[in-house]
């Protein structure tokens, strides 16, 4: 009876959200749930963990998980999912929630969730799901994460031999998951227009072997930190992936994977990674190259970080950039500095509120080489932050630019950016700005 108080009590919760903030029952009818039954998911029948999959990692989770809900879907299979990042128990209780019936059965044929790394011992443990994938282990959050091998371990915690592991054959994290489960599906990409080399030194942003702790060598890099790597001490890495997604064309926005030709909507190194992902799932779970093909030529994602805005007469490229990871921000200047016409480039940080004491830290540009932006003919920085500006304007003066082409501003209200905009010269600036996890602000 306890089960079915909290179901009916929290579905009559996610009633009254939608008739009153329908944009904000995410979490609330889960938790409520969990609150009247601590194991209320392990008590919902006709959830299959074989036709369970979870996404977890530091980036790309999201769109993945967006892309491979959109890919079962698109096919015909009825899929529930958390498509709005809700990626705790709570989250996943809610999603399950809105596709069960008054008596506890749930009506569809998939699960398809988000996870959070550190909470996916708790959510699997509730919901064994066959397939976990995990994108990539980076620096992240350090205030709730600390750094990349805690988070390996944390979510090593959640695997044993009964799943089949989709790991991203280019991270090192990621691969040395293998060791926990029963079956390891790899996937990677091969390299093309938009792979790079860099050279080893101070600035380079450091990958230690999962294995031994010494510095792995990339042979080189799709995405920042991401690529055919090796350990030249242990060996680790430096295998071909099961699924690898070959002659990539960016401008066709095409990619091949064992000869067969999908279509891409986006243009950039880091959405190849999610694309393959969401094939190999695809193909493990007995699609079709037909349907899956079919489905990516439907895909578009409903929360892309990458827009095109108007603001005091310049056209602004605008990068959501995911808080506190130094990867994430090198992969937006590196696909900056690709434009070398004349630009105004501009960075939006924000205090972290996770919990208390709220964290000022500037550290994660430190990790980050700037040297390519300042040469790509950006001809002023904007730093906007109400506390980090001036310690991120330093950073950019360590790598050349001059202090006078360095702008700290207070706040990204509309009203000041449109102001500082206006007093420069040229129309075309990119905007970097951080995704704010705990407070809402205004967005130019």
């Amino acid at each position: 009876m306890r089960f079915y108080l909290a179901l009916w009590a929290a579905k009559l919760c996610a009633v009254v959200i939608r008739l009153v903030a329908k944009d904000r029952g995410t979490n609330l009818p889960g938790e409520l749930a969990l609150k009247l039954d601590p194991k209320f998911v392990t008590h919902i029948k006709g959830l299959d963990p074989a036709k369970t999959v979870f996404i977890t990692g530091t980036n790309g989770k999201s769109t993945s998980t967006n892309m491979i809900h959109h890919v079962l879907q698109h096919s015909g299979r009825a899929v529930t999912a958390n498509l709005m990042g809700a990626n705790l128990l709570s989250g996943v209780a809610t999603a399950l929630i809105a596709d069960c019936t008054l008596g506890g059965r749930f009506k569809n044929e998939y699960v398809v969730m988000e996870t959070d790394e550190r909470f996916l011992k708790f959510i699997r443990a509730q919901l064994p799901a066959k397939h976990v994938c995990i994108t990539n282990i980076q620096r992240d959050q350090c205030q709730r994460n600390g750094e990349p091998s805690y988070i390996t371990a944390r979510v090593s915690q959640a695997l044993d031999k009964d799943a089949t592991l989709f790991a991203n054959a280019d991270e090192p994290n990621a691969l040395s998951l293998r060791d926990y489960v029963g079956r390891t599906v790899t996937y990677g990409v091969a390299e093309n227009a938009l792979s790079f080399d860099k050279d080893d030194d101070f600035f380079s942003v450091g990958m230690a072997c999962p294995k031994c702790h010494n510095p792995v060598r990339l042979s080189r890099y799709n995405v920042e930190n991401i690529g055919p790597f090796v350990c030249p001490v242990c060996g680790f890495g430096g295998e071909t992936p099961d699924y690898l997604a070959e002659d990539v064309d960016f401008e066709g926005k095409t990619f091949c994977v064992d000869g067969e030709r999908y279509a891409m909507n986006f243009n950039t190194p880091y959405f190849v990674y999610s694309y393959v992902l969401a094939v190999a799932v695809a193909r493990e779970l007995g699609l079709s190259v037909e349907e899956i093909r079919s489905a990516m030529e439907a895909f578009k994602d409903i929360r892309g970080r990458i827009e095109t805005r108007t603001l005091a007469g310049k056209e602004i490229h605008y990068i959501k950039m995911k808080q506190e990871n130094p990867e994430t921000l090198q992969s937006s200047l590196n696909l900056i500095s690709q434009d070398k016409r004349d630009k105004i480039f501009m960075l939006g940080f924000d205090e972290y509120l996770d919990f208390y004491p709220p964290l000022n830290i500037s550290y994660y540009p430190f990790y980050c080489d700037m040297r390519g932006l300042q040469r790509s003919g950006v001809s002023k920085c904007l730093i906007i932050s109400e506390t980090l500006a001036r310690a991120c304007a330093l950073r950019f003066a360590y790598d050349g630019f001059d202090e006078k082409d360095l702008i700290p501003l207070p706040d990204n209200q509309e009203a000041h950016l449109a102001a500082a905009l206006r007093e420069l010269p040229g129309d075309r600036v990119y905007y970097v700005e951080e995704i704010p996890y705990f407070k809402v602000r205004r967005m130019a």
